[in-house]
């Protein structure tokens, strides 16, 4: 019998709990049958117990209105039945004021948080979507609200809506990181612009709230810690693309948007392509940010002309742009044809993929579908100077050789990074000499080892594992950091955060300064950094200062405007080919003092090459700086340590 109550209490407990779980609605109305319940028993123990009632039902609304008004406490005569009216009035408190309050506080919490986390779907046309919430993003965000031209070019190109808005998609959205993207984006930050919904980019119903199919670009960035390095980050973007690949299939007859992902293994990015039918444009960060490290370390100097390319701060910057009236022209032969722009070479959009080809041969001439590959301050600056001053190219003279490298560098690098790897293989295949590299880190040095076992060309390259913390003077001194001719700082891969991998690199730089104080030569020193805010702090104490991210971000923004630059980018960083120099100006066979950039770019083009600038320190700077393009009709006074940029083809 005892048994059989308990599981009869026990089963209506469970029903209870599961109709209350239910919902608000669930929720009132279980309340509501609890007042229900006191008024019929407060009314029913009112009619037996005293008298004045005519009828149950009156005793009922007695009870009722005591239960929902104390105001009528004062009204009942008689002990017995103030008795009830006070137990009555009591539990109206309780059950009718408090539960209702509660219920109706909880719902009200629930809804806006579900508002602010952005669970509902959006009806959007021609918007930006961002994949996944990165140390990128902000940086992403931010490139695509300052685009200018650029972004009014690629809207015109589209029919629909011109606003820029962008929706990102994160894993939690909440008032905390608001305030967080805010902050970041300062006085770009603009409320009817941008949007935050949360979710995962894995999930197919999570996707679905994005209105995927009406939009312009989905831009899916890589990570440097926040989904747990390199391996994951690929293995999720590469799930991503095809979980989108899935969606879009079955979308019949909707959009088709470009599609942007960064993967870290550039390898998988010819896998990505024939498994995936979107328009898609893969950006191998790893070996990108390899490829600028390399050339920095070959070339001083390079890596302030290629960072003012890729940044689009200041300055000039990259533009693609077609010329109908030029067809037929070789782009060796349109030095004079414009006054504000430097032309580097062609991109050909016969074939399905973009073919671009850097300071090309008289071979190469203009199609009706390619497009100049220009350097200018503006979009409007690629104007052509007119038709008649389309020349002939300037009558070559001899071939300018590319300078000689050392026999053998002996490069520092601090911590390790999953770029490693990547970053010696790009060394050893650009140049001939020997690498003799020592690498300090606190990671396992049996791990390191594994990370290296495909650069089998031991004969060139010499890798010394030593396990320290560069952010200790004991560590660092050790290894004698002025018997080295560059020093590298990698932010470490194995830390939890960008700010605490770039409070390392800050920490160990000041130590390195202390120890190579009184050392000539000074290595040269450059260093990566995650946190574009850390830049300014270094910008004095080291030679270059990469802030990966940042390059990253404007890549993925720019290149989802306009997907061409992305073969553009890759064939100018790339090892072989053409490649941005920085030579004396007597390699040119004309004097540095008093020169014009007109003339270097004829001297230049004598010599198979393209004249890009000057790189000098000027108004008696001890720093010197790129000046991409500058007037054609100014005069320069080059000193001993000046050196023209060149793009040079092997």
């Amino acid at each position: 019998m005892n048994r059989s109550k308990r599981g009869f209490g026990r089963r209506t407990q469970f029903v209870l709990e599961r109709w209350v779980q239910r919902g608000v609605f669930e929720q009132l109305l279980f309340m509501a049958g609890l007042v229900a319940a006191v008024a019929v028993v407060g009314g029913a123990a009112a009619w037996s117990l005293t008298p004045g009632f005519d009828s149950l039902a009156s005793a009922v609304w007695w009870s009722f209105l005591r239960l929902t008004d104390p105001g009528y406490l004062g009204d009942d005569q008689g002990a017995v039945l103030r008795v009830i009216s006070t137990v009555v009035t009591v539990l109206g408190y309780v059950l009718f004021m408090g539960s209702l309050i509660a219920i109706m506080t909880q719902w009200l919490a629930r809804t806006i948080r579900k508002l602010e986390s952005g669970l509902t779907p959006i009806a959007m046309e021609n918007h930006f979507v961002i994949l996944g919430w990165t140390n990128r993003t902000s940086e992403i965000i931010k490139k695509l609200l300052t685009a200018g031209g650029r972004l009014e070019r690629f809207f015109a190109q589209r029919s629909g809506s011109d606003k820029l808005r962008i929706v990102v998609l994160a894993k939690e959205v909440d008032a905390e990181r608001r305030l967080e993207l805010r902050t970041s984006l300062g006085s770009d930050w603009n409320e009817s612009r941008i949007f935050l919904r949360s979710g995962s980019s894995l999930q197919r119903e999570h996707l679905d709230r994005l209105d995927l199919h009406r939009a312009a670009v989905v831009i899916i960035p890589g990570a440097d810690f926040e989904l747990g390095g390199a391996e994951l980050t690929d293995t999720r973007v590469v799930k991503t693309l095809l979980t989108l690949d899935a969606l879009f299939r079955q979308g019949l007859g909707a959009g088709n948007p470009c599609v942007v992902a960064e993967l870290f293994d550039p390898r998988k990015g010819a896998v990505v392509r024939q498994s995936v039918g979107l328009r898609t444009e893969v950006i191998a960060g790893d070996r990108l940010v390899s490829r600028l490290l390399s050339q920095s370390l070959r070339h001083r100097g390079v890596a302030k002309v290629m960072l003012k390319l890729l940044t689009h701060r200041e300055g000039n910057a990259l533009y693609l742009r077609a010329f109908p009236e030029l067809v037929g022209s070789s782009p060796r032969g349109l030095i004079h044809a414009f006054p504000q722009a430097v032309v580097l070479g062609v991109v050909s959009m016969e074939g399905a993929r973009p073919t671009v080809h850097l300071d090309p041969g008289d071979d190469v001439v203009l199609g009706e579908n390619d497009r100049l590959i220009l350097i200018a301050e503006s979009y409007d600056r690629c104007e052509l100077g007119g038709v008649e001053r389309v020349e002939g190219a300037p009558s070559r003279t001899g071939s300018l050789a590319r300078g000689r490298a050392p026999e053998r560098r002996r490069l520092l690098i601090l911590g390790w990074s999953y770029k490693i790897p990547t970053l010696l293989g790009e060394l050893l295949e650009s140049d001939a000499g020997c690498l003799e590299v020592t690498i300090l880190s606190k990671i396992d040095e049996n791990e390191r080892k594994r990370a290296l076992n495909h650069l089998d060309d031991t004969d060139r390259l010499t890798v010394r594992n030593v396990v320290g913390d560069y952010s200790l003077e004991h560590d660092l001194g050790r290894l004698e950091p002025h018997r080295f001719e560059h020093i590298l700082f990698l932010a470490s891969g194995w830390m939890r955060s960008s700010e605490e991998a770039d409070a390392r690199t800050v920490l160990g730089i000041l130590l390195l300064r202390s120890l190579l104080r009184g050392h000539e030569p000074v290595p040269d020193i450059v260093v990566e950094l995650l946190d574009p805010e850390n830049e300014s702090i270094l910008e004095s104490i080291a030679d270059v200062v990469f802030v990966s991210p940042r390059m990253l971000s404007y890549m993925l923004a720019h290149v989802g405007m306009l997907p061409e630059l992305n073969a553009v980018f890759d064939e100018l960083i790339c090892t072989g080919g053409s490649e941005i120099e920085l030579r004396p100006i007597g390699d040119l066979g004309i004097d540095g003092e008093g020169v014009s950039f007109a003339e270097v770019q004829v001297a230049a083009a004598g010599l198979g090459c393209v004249g890009l600038g000057f790189y000098a320190a000027l108004d008696g700077g001890a720093s010197p700086q790129a000046y991409l393009n500058p007037a054609r009709d100014r005069r320069w006074s080059l000193r001993a340590g000046d050196r023209v940029i060149l793009l040079n083809r092997t």
